[in-house]
């Protein structure tokens, strides 16, 4: 689901960032999707 957010709002995203979601852990996965609410580039999203 967070890919597909990330999709939507941000375009395609780039191979880096799709590795980053493939291989996290369900807590970070939950963190990124919390922080995609407020994020206004990806940089915020995986920052956070």
């Amino acid at each position: 689901m967070l890919h597909r957010q990330l999709i939507r709002k941000f375009g395609p995203l780039p191979p880096a960032i799709q590795q980053r979601l493939q291989t996290a852990s369900q807590t970070q996965l939950e963190t990124w999707s919390l922080s995609i609410l407020d994020a206004t580039t990806l940089k915020d999203v995986f920052e956070a």
